[in-house]
């Protein structure tokens, strides 16, 4: 089942793929000479999102999101900084 698979997946990968999200949203704000903050960073993954088929992928683009407006809730229970301030 799909769900469950992606229940199995690993905390760190998750954390990985989010990471990799916001960088991709970041390069494409940067290519397109826009300002690169919380706010656009949140707006270009949410078109990120609406472009993404794969219900999985899409949760992880909500998972951005929320990392970028409430970065203590990516690294809850961890010793890592939080990605933004």
């Amino acid at each position: 089942m799909k769900d469950q698979t992606y229940e199995s997946t690993g905390t760190a990968e998750k954390e990985n793929e989010v990471c990799c999200l916001i960088g991709r949203a970041v390069v494409a704000l940067s290519e397109a000479s826009q300002p690169v903050n919380k706010s656009t960073l949140s707006l270009k993954l949410l078109s990120m999102a609406d472009h993404e088929g794969d219900d999985d992928r899409v949760l992880l683009y909500w998972l951005a999101r929320r990392a970028i407006n409430q970065p203590a809730h990516l690294h809850s229970g961890t010793s890592r900084r939080p990605l933004m301030r």
